[in-house]
């Protein structure tokens, strides 16, 4: 498969393709699903065309008595089955996402109510570790506040370039963006990230992104063109196009994506009944073929 990074000829193909196919109706990317554990193949089918064309897919249903073993069975259905055993992740590769009270866990934005930028999971990883898709579910939404917006992050590359082509080759640089090592207590547990921020993935040969909107503990390249361009990128993530989705998810909904761009909008909980979402996170993509 030709890179179309590299090569003129295989962006302009797939660029046509990728206009041609993709969806910018919130309700379009919205499936129903009978039961998690088992889908039909006209369930399956139209989950695997909308991330074959936008990377990601809505799903709806009723909530299954044993939540966490129905969603781990419904994304073994998509080929994940590779799960990211990174801190606080629970039985069965999922992560419950609420609001604690935990000193140490907090101190990661997901499990507090405030807002998170936009930015790809796993961002931090290592490449032997990369994060190339991940499952979001609702058991229960917040008493208000907590809308999330998406946003496929090949289309993000798409725009950018049709933009200025210098400034994608600025955010394909091979040290774009690194993530400093996290110690705890003299204790690495994370080693130092570098990489580029749009990139062709390895394994999946697909064109892939590692991006966080956080400038806290991030360091970009010392380079005038990458610092622009992320302010471009930035600029461009602030508008609203046709191609930026925006839902509040209600209980028994959920997303399913190769690892697209998303954000949270800050949310105050209903003291008993807490804002609880599901997340499993993935070293493998979704397997698209029908």
């Amino acid at each position: 498969m030709a890179n179309i990074i590299t090569s003129p000829d295989a962006y302009q193909f797939w660029r046509d393709d990728k206009l041609a196919n993709i969806a910018s109706s919130l309700d379009a990317c919205l499936v129903e699903v009978d039961d998690l554990n088992c889908l039909t193949d006209a369930e399956k089918n139209q989950i695997l065309r909308l991330c074959g064309a936008n990377n990601f897919a809505l799903f709806q249903t009723s909530i299954p008595s044993n939540i966490e073993a129905s969603l781990v069975r419904f994304n073994q259905q998509f080929g994940l089955q590779e799960f990211d055993q990174h801190l606080y992740v629970k039985d069965q590769g999922l992560a419950h996402i609420t609001r604690t009270e935990q000193r140490d866990q907090a101190e990661f934005i997901p499990y507090t109510d405030r807002a998170i930028g936009w930015h790809t999971d796993g961002y931090y990883n290592p490449i032997d570790n990369r994060i190339r898709a991940f499952s979001l579910f609702c058991a229960n939404p917040a008493l208000s506040g907590g809308e999330n917006q998406w946003i496929d992050h090949q289309i993000v590359y798409l725009r950018l370039r049709e933009q200025n082509h210098d400034v994608i080759k600025a955010l394909c640089h091979p040290q774009a963006m690194s993530i400093p090592q996290h110690v705890v207590d003299g204790v690495v547990r994370r080693p130092t990230s570098t990489g580029p921020i749009f990139f062709i993935d390895e394994f999946s040969q697909q064109l892939s992104m590692r991006y966080t909107q956080r400038k806290k503990n991030i360091e970009f390249y010392n380079s005038a063109e990458i610092v622009e361009a992320v302010n471009l990128l930035d600029e461009f993530l602030a508008k609203q196009t046709q191609h930026h989705f925006t839902h509040t998810m209600q209980a028994g909904q959920g997303l399913i994506c190769n690892n697209i761009l998303h954000t949270r909008r800050s949310f105050t909980d209903d003291s008993n009944h807490p804002r609880l979402m599901l997340r499993g996170r993935y070293f493998n993509q979704i397997q698209t073929a029908l």
